[in-house]
């Protein structure tokens, strides 16, 4: 049994790091273990040899039907590898390499997040054998810090000045319909009897309160 999942996780190495496609339910069958610790054994294989998953934004754009989201998820990840290794190297500490499919996948759920679209988190777990904990901890720290970026910024900008912008042309539209109102019902027949009325009321008053003061 150990020497079916030994090859199965060779196998899915070398697919991996020659980018070929595989079936994973299928390599899971063969290793006849759970998904949860086949992915941990994997895991320390890839530890143990040094080796990454390496993946693009373009693969993963076509291979979960995101596309719309990698240009954004590839911004994302470069600064956050930016701002990162900027603190590893405040810290005195060598910079972090973030290339993997880890990081790359969190990237592009960032992306999702911030533009309100769906991905599943599932499907980047089971195909790069990743842990949804792991991968939405990551994802959220890129959230935050992606609203950081000078594009980020001068979007919500945009956004802000846009509807700025909208909310004076209503208010301008409402004071106009007002005086328009006002302006037919000031010369409406109905209007004008009522201000008639409205002047002999006024002119009524001041008559019995000069009567009152005698």
């Amino acid at each position: 049994k150990q020497w079916y999942q030994r090859r199965v996780r060779g196998i899915e190495l070398s697919a991996r790091q020659h980018r070929l496609s595989f079936e994973k339910p299928f390599l899971l069958k063969l290793a006849g273990i759970p998904q949860r610790q086949y992915k941990t054994a994997y895991a320390l294989v890839e530890s143990l040899l040094k080796v990454k998953t390496l993946v693009t934004f373009d693969q993963l754009g076509v291979q979960f039907m995101c596309g719309g989201l990698t240009a954004r998820a590839a911004k994302i990840h470069s600064y956050y590898t930016k701002r990162l290794n900027q603190r590893q190297a405040e810290m005195g500490y060598p910079p972090l390499d973030l290339e993997g499919a880890l990081y790359k996948c969190a990237a592009v759920l960032a992306s999702a997040r911030l533009t309100k679209s769906k991905v599943s988190q599932k499907d980047f777990c089971s195909t790069f054998s990743l842990t949804i904990t792991q991968l939405d901890s990551i994802a959220k720290d890129m959230v935050v810090l992606s609203k950081e970026m000078p594009e980020e910024r001068t979007e919500e900008s945009i956004a802000s000045q846009i509807h700025s912008r909208a909310g004076a042309e209503k208010r301008v539209t409402k004071e106009k319909e007002k005086v328009r109102e006002d302006l037919l019902w000031r010369f409406s027949p109905l209007g004008q009897l009522v201000s008639v009325y409205n002047q002999d009321f006024v002119e009524w008053k001041e008559k019995m309160l000069q009567i009152a003061r005698s």
